[in-house]
């Protein structure tokens, strides 16, 4: 009898051991990035800044709302943009790819004139998650404004730095 309680012990403390030992994949269901942009054409456009607010459902299903300021080669002249997200991407181990559209609105401005609109994209990109929440990421995006832009904004790249929570 003490042999078999000795036993089922021995396999009780093995099992509790690998529980507590056992690598606990945590799931992060936001995100707040950081972003650097390049855009095109790239004689009008020179780099510009922005953050995003990520929420995730279900692993695979994400929300966004970007903002963003895209400076120009040309004096005084800038566009501020505004976008909500969506998008596809499954998570393969620490590499996410994905790909999504989004709606938006936008202000120009140049000097003495400026130019209010809505805008819509589609955008794919890829992403890499590291210990502690920290996120690298890059996405294209490719813009469709209206006919009458003052500046044609028609593709957006970016570099950003995120945190997970």
């Amino acid at each position: 009898m003490a042999k078999v309680l000795d036993r089922r012990l021995s396999v009780l403390a093995l099992v509790l051991l690998a529980a507590l030992c056992s690598p606990v994949r945590s799931v992060h269901a936001a995100e707040i990035t950081a972003f650097a942009t390049g855009a095109s054409p790239g004689e009008t456009w020179r780099t510009g800044y922005g953050g995003m607010l990520t929420i995730t459902l279900f692993n695979i299903v994400h929300g966004e709302l970007e903002g963003a300021w895209q400076g120009s080669d040309l004096a005084d002249t800038s566009i501020v943009s505004g976008a909500a997200k969506a998008y596809i991407g499954p998570s393969i181990g620490r590499f996410v790819p994905y790909a999504g559209v989004g709606v938006g609105a936008y202000r120009e401005s140049l000097p003495g004139k400026s130019d209010q609109g809505t805008s819509g994209m589609v955008f794919a990109g890829a992403k890499l998650k590291f210990p502690f929440g920290l996120v690298i990421r890059g996405e294209y995006q490719w813009l469709d404004m209206p006919d009458e832009v003052l500046l044609p904004l028609e593709n957006r790249y970016l570099f950003a730095l995120g945190l997970s929570f």
